[in-house]
């Protein structure tokens, strides 16, 4: 027992990342009809995993589901899906789909007070000018690309989920454990995560930490 012990497979610990590990993992789409410049600022800044689209043709799409943020145009997309409402009906559809991708939405145009109140705005996860300066697009990169595959940024939305499902959430060092258990076991099904944080449900988690865990 004890030589199997020490010659069996070692347990890896979680990756805790800096931001330019995060750089080289997290995958990055452009929904837009036209050339946007800021596209070549962030891959000079080190985002290397940067695709631009014109539009697609279902959520299903490959470059939707590989994307971890997605920065969308409101207008002059959502054509191919035959979107009335463009970029903010092509955002609902996504975030319905993938609640835990990050969304950002920008227009080059004052979209005025109806469409203000456009499910498509309150589910995106930010909204921007698209004359906004470049380090405004760079801040929102950073901080949904830290919330998505930083180790405390992942713990805390852990129990943000455990807080609503089971109206408590353990101590951060049984997160830890248990993100071990999943990241070793390699099965982020979320029948297996569910199992071993106790929900039933738990679609919502086993998205967030899938995620994380990307390489």
């Amino acid at each position: 027992m004890i030589f199997g012990n020490l010659f069996g497979k070692q347990k890896k610990k979680i990756p805790e990342r800096s931001l330019d590990e995060i750089k080289n993992i997290c995958k990055i789409l452009f929904i837009d009809d036209r050339s946007f410049p800021i596209i070549d600022m962030l891959k000079e800044n080190g985002w290397r995993n940067i695709q631009k689209v014109t539009d697609i043709s279902g959520t299903d799409q490959q470059e939707v589901r590989e994307a971890h943020i997605l920065f969308i145009d409101i207008q002059g997309v959502g054509k191919k899906m035959k979107l009335t409402d463009e970029g903010l009906g092509l955002t609902v559809a996504i975030k319905k789909k993938y609640p835990n991708k990050k969304v950002i939405v920008y227009s080059a145009e004052d979209q005025g007070h109806v469409q203000a109140f456009h499910e498509g705005f309150e589910l995106a996860d930010s909204q921007l000018s698209k004359n906004a300066k470049s380090y405004e697009f760079q801040f929102r990169l950073e901080k949904f690309a830290k919330e998505i595959f930083s180790l405390n940024e992942c713990i805390e939305r852990i129990k943000q989920e455990l807080i609503k499902e089971l109206g408590h959430t353990p101590s951060t060092d049984l997160i830890i454990t248990n993100l071990e258990k999943v990241y070793n076991g390699k099965n982020v099904s979320p029948q297996s995560i569910g199992k071993i944080f106790h929900l039933s449900n738990a679609g919502n988690l086993a998205q967030i930490i899938q995620l994380f865990l990307q390489q």
